[in-house]
């Protein structure tokens, strides 16, 4: 069993610069979050003495590294990872140097008056694109620009076809088969093939950054080899502490948070609202009802709110009713209010507000068997939180991330549009390979799923009713909650399926949009200026406190494994 030892792993992390100890304690992994941090490591080490120079270009030359791991195919990175700042920079061993160089010579993206560069991404757009990028991987089999192009269409859709194309071996330059078999690897492992996606990364070999643990570690999970993953983990770990994904994956694995299930830790009133989606919510009803929460001795009673529905769903409340009698509650309005006002009315109900605990859930989403025990376990391990929620999944394709813990950021300077804060986005733009899978304090979790106190409703109040009809009005109790001293907690050992797609998938309306730009505006105008930095300032030491912890527990836990 690989050793980690507190004390040097609290020294390695602590001796690291305060804005690294922000930015990682956030997490590990993301292609932008990390070159973003080596961009402000790099201007930082430009002011250093020799010797912090010297230790900032390896945990540069770390950061990239393991950026590049988690995005073979991207051949801009590829370039960053080559470069040499200044003389002395670390050298790179000769077949990774090798690696990239050959890279370059392949990495060929189209001018700027190419027809790619300005194709719509709407359902008709993208059809287009797959035509094009089908035929442009025929046309160009190792322009290595295609193949990344065809990997970020194929992954978020599921389109192992596409995927497959730009990954076939004789399509590839004989030098580069490393980065071929670490992008294969994510595939299998991404479309289920745990077992061959391992063989891949074997085949790889320490190519990239320890042989990329983390994505190893995953692929022995799936195969019930958790004793073997948590050795990888650990002496990943050991090494380079900086790594937070890894810490926290570990930590819950040694610890037993990522199995742990509980019963509710009180009476539990389930709250949803609804508005036109039968179809849906049926759906939804239909996974709630699975997960045996209403069995006896559970104290779970549920509320549904129609929210001046004109389509079928007063029909399929009236067969549910039926099938759950007392069970469920259902009420009905005959116009929509809105998703706050809603979430309000229901919180008003005397018989909602006589239990301990209050879920709120949405319409459209897909809910685990476990999915309560999961939340109860959370709410165990951090009785002192307000608000416990999960991981949120496109449905369709759970490769697709679309919550996690958010812990918003003070602005950069040259950032955001002079926003006073932004919401971190390490979620976005990657497969969903277990990353996420963690349970940590934060600032904000999903609303979609959450699990709230309703003696804490008393305190920090409902949801602001300028976030009408929808979108913010979770997010902005949470933050009401961080600023009167409370935190929210993430169980990413729960993953719930929401049928709305997000992100490059989301095809939205002009008025959607026009309402989430408005939302937005209401959510960082609403406190002021300082108030809000005293949040992002105060979530990112919890963030820190919790790594702190984590870092100086592994060692007792590892011990006992």
């Amino acid at each position: 069993m690989p050793a980690v030892n507190a004390a040097s792993a609290m020294g390695a992390w602590n001796d690291m610069p305060a804005l690294a100890r922000r930015d990682l304690a956030r997490g590990s992994v993301g292609r932008d979050h990390l070159v973003g941090l080596a961009a402000e490591l790099l201007s930082l080490a430009a002011a250093s003495d020799p010797a912090g120079r010297a230790a900032l270009a390896a945990l540069i030359q770390d950061l990239l590294g393991l950026a590049w791991a988690g995005s073979p195919l991207d051949g801009d990175l590829a370039h960053l990872c080559s470069g040499q700042p200044w003389p002395g920079w670390p050298r790179l061993p000769q077949n990774v140097a090798d690696t990239l160089k050959a890279y370059a010579n392949f990495w060929r993206p189209p001018v700027a008056s190419d027809p790619w560069w300005t194709m719509p991404g709407d359902a008709v757009g993208n059809d287009k694109r797959r035509a094009v990028l089908q035929a442009r991987l025929e046309a160009e089999p190792r322009n290595l620009f295609w193949k990344s192009e065809a990997w970020s269409f194929a992954w978020p859709r599921a389109d192992w076809a596409l995927a497959d194309a730009a990954l076939r071996p004789e399509s590839w330059p004989r030098t580069l088969e490393p980065v071929r078999l670490q992008a294969q690897a994510q595939a299998l492992l991404a479309r289920g093939e745990a077992a061959d996606a391992l063989s891949a990364l074997y085949n790889v070999g320490a190519f990239f950054p320890d042989g990329s643990p983390g994505l190893r570690a995953e692929c022995l999970l799936r195969l019930g080899r958790e004793a073997e993953a948590v050795d990888v983990l650990a002496a990943s770990v050991a090494r380079a502490p900086w790594r937070t994904s890894e810490v926290l994956r570990l930590s819950d694995l040694v610890s037993g948070a990522a199995a742990e299930v509980l019963p509710a830790p009180g009476s539990v009133a389930v709250l949803l609202y609804t508005w036109n989606k039968a179809r849906e919510l049926d759906e939804t009803m239909v996974s709630l009802a699975a997960s045996d929460i209403f069995g006896p001795g559970q104290g779970v009673r549920l509320w549904v709110l129609d929210n001046g529905s004109t389509d079928a769903t007063p029909q399929v409340l009236e067969a549910w009713q039926a099938r759950l009698g007392e069970a469920l509650n259902v009420l009905r309005l005959p116009v929509n209010i809105g998703a706050p006002a809603a979430r309000n009315w229901l919180l008003s109900l005397p018989e909602v507000r006589g239990h301990e605990f209050l879920v709120f859930l949405d319409d459209d989403v897909m809910l685990p068997a476990d999915w309560l025990g999961r939340l109860s376990a959370a709410a165990a391990r951090f009785p002192e939180a307000s608000v416990w929620g999960c991981r949120v999944v496109d449905e369709a394709n759970p490769l697709v991330v679309q919550s996690v813990d958010y812990t918003p950021q003070a602005a950069r300077a040259d950032q955001d549009g002079g926003q006073p804060m932004s919401l971190p986005t390490l979620h976005q733009g990657q497969p969903d390979l277990g990353q996420f899978a963690y349970l940590r304090p934060c600032v904000s979790v999903t609303g979609c799923c959450h699990l709230l106190r309703t003696a804490d409703i008393e305190r920090t109040g409902g949801f602001d009713i300028r976030f009408s009809p929808s979108q913010y009005d979770d997010l902005e109790r949470d933050l009401r909650v961080y600023l009167g001293g409370g935190h929210a907690v993430y169980q990413g050992h729960l993953v719930v399926g929401h049928k709305r797609s997000s992100g490059q998938l989301a095809e939205r309306s002009a008025a959607d949009i026009g309402n989430a730009t408005a939302n937005t505006h209401k959510l960082l105008t609403k406190h002021a200026p300082d108030a809000l930095a005293s949040l992002c300032l105060g979530g990112e030491a919890l963030l820190e406190r919790d790594m702190e912890r984590r870092l100086t527990q592994l060692q007792e836990l590892l011990a006992g494994v």
